[in-house]
């Protein structure tokens, strides 16, 4: 039995072709993320979208939360929240923001994680442009600067 084989040069150029090929398809697909606003002196974030609105806030280090904010429900949601006030159609869970910004700022790896939904969603599946998530390290204390922060990839 004799094996054919193919000439090298034809494996090379099918290679070639597939790495191109893929780098064809995925640069097709590009995620434009969301933007919020977080306005550390009035202690708020802002969707900056009509679309969508925020379902979950958490802040907290590597030890402990020390703010969770959770939807109840999407069709009484919102695309700002004050972290000062209840918010309608939100359960506050952990509320200890107040004490972290009141002392020394030595939390250590403070870090905020904000999730939006777009308004009405419902989960079937195909969640993908309908969820997104933010993360950052400054926490909404002691300060009077805005922060614009886009969406760093949709949630999975």
């Amino acid at each position: 039995m004799s094996k054919i084989k193919l000439p090298k040069r034809m494996g090379i150029k099918r290679i070639i072709l597939l790495i191109i090929v893929c780098f064809y398809f995925g640069s097709c697909f590009q995620f434009n993320g969301e933007k919020i606003e977080i306005n550390y002196r009035d202690k708020t974030i802002k969707v900056l979208s009509d679309d969508y609105i925020i379902e979950s806030i958490l802040m907290k280090n590597h030890q402990s939360k020390y703010y969770l904010l959770e939807l109840k429900d999407t069709l009484k949601g919102s695309n700002t929240i004050n972290l000062k006030d209840k918010s309608p159609g939100y359960n506050i869970v952990v509320d200890s923001l107040d004490y972290y910004c009141s002392i020394k700022p030595d939390i250590d790896s403070p870090g905020v994680w904000v999730t939006i939904i777009k308004k009405g969603f419902k989960n079937d599946g195909d969640h993908f442009k309908e969820m997104q998530y933010f993360n950052f390290n400054k926490l909404p204390c002691n300060s009077n600067i805005i922060d614009t922060i886009v969406a760093s990839n949709p949630y999975k």
